[in-house]
């Protein structure tokens, strides 16, 4: 996929949100094992275009693991690239479309003997109108940068992020622990697999279906080899520091995972929304701005008025009263 390095702050007048994406190795010299994609579908059920972003991470020490992030990502894109069925949710659907990415890993693994066992992790985001769903297997992660703030909204499936919600560890012991990165969910397991269609809500605990987008809200899609490496408060000041240019907020920070020795793949997706401004349903015409009166000091033009009403008002009854007269 090619995305313009950079964009014209024109683009943020646009209804659809402005993109960047890239993938890179870190330090040590192999082949990439990450794939992603963009792009835009729209729902043969009227229900618009749903702009839709992955991040798949290949699983490393299984065989196959660029091929298992290639294979999930294209299958995502064309499970969702047909039309739903008519009872379907959308959330059902973006579901659908990550379970049959999962099976066809699975067939292709029994095709070819030398990627057995291959398997890899999945993030992806999807915005239709306002509202976004995240859905995910592994340790990709997904971030919302709202304001000054960036909220992490979903939670890792690794062995660490298990103890740490068992108490077992803290955030900090688990972040050094040798088990740290080892998966419990992940794409190319086995056929029953179980997809997080939750969305943390910002600044709780709480998970809903999908996330109220806002105007300048920013979505980050990235693989463990940029949040392992590098800090949530150096995530939001890339993005912040080129708003208008999410490419440019890619670039920047894969270059800072890489000069903090990133060894693993890094993959990142911005996907940024145009500020201030809020599209209307089809058909629907902007509200006609009210118009308040102007203010008239101490009380001027009510004397004025009422005293052009009584002058009009006598010389009605004089005229009346020259014309009996």
């Amino acid at each position: 996929m090619t995305v313009n390095k950079t964009r014209p702050p024109t683009a943020l007048v646009q209804h659809h949100p402005a993109v960047g994406a890239r993938s890179r190795t870190g330090t040590r010299d192999h082949d990439n094992d990450d794939s992603y994609d963009y792009f835009v579908v729209e729902r043969a059920d009227g229900g618009g275009a749903v702009y839709v972003a992955i991040v798949a991470d290949g699983v490393t020490n299984t065989a196959g693991g660029a091929q298992a992030s290639r294979i999930a990502v294209e299958a995502v894109k064309a499970t969702l690239q047909e039309s739903p069925g008519r009872q379907e949710t959308l959330s059902e659907w973006l579901e659908f479309a990550i379970t049959h990415a999962n099976e066809e890993i699975l067939f292709q693994a029994k095709r070819n003997p030398q990627w057995q066992g291959m398997s890899t992790t999945i993030v992806l985001a999807a915005l239709a109108g306002e509202k976004l769903y995240v859905m995910h297997l592994g340790d990709s992660r997904a971030y919302l940068i709202r304001g000054n703030a960036i909220y992490q909204l979903v939670a890792d499936h690794t062995w660490a992020q298990e103890a740490i919600n068992m108490g077992v560890l803290t955030v900090e012991e688990a972040a050094q622990h040798p088990g740290r990165n080892q998966l419990l969910r992940y794409l190319g397991a086995q056929k029953g697999l179980g997809v997080d269609r939750g969305i943390i809500v910002p600044a709780t605990t709480r998970r809903e279906e999908y996330l109220a987008a806002q105007p300048g809200d920013a979505i980050l899609l990235c693989s463990d080899g940029l949040h392992n490496r590098v800090s949530d408060a150096e995530l939001k000041q890339a993005i912040l520091e080129h708003v208008g240019y999410p490419q440019d907020a890619v670039d920047a920070l894969l270059e800072k995972a890489v000069e903090k020795g990133e060894r693993d793949d890094i993959t990142a997706i911005v996907l940024e929304l145009p500020p201030g401004h809020k599209e209307l349903p089809n058909g629907v015409d902007a509200p006609t701005p009210s118009v308040a009166p102007v203010p008239t000091k101490n009380g001027f033009g009510l004397w004025l008025l009422l005293t052009l009403v009584g002058v009009l008002a006598l010389l009605a009854v004089l005229l009346l009263w020259l014309r009996l007269g």
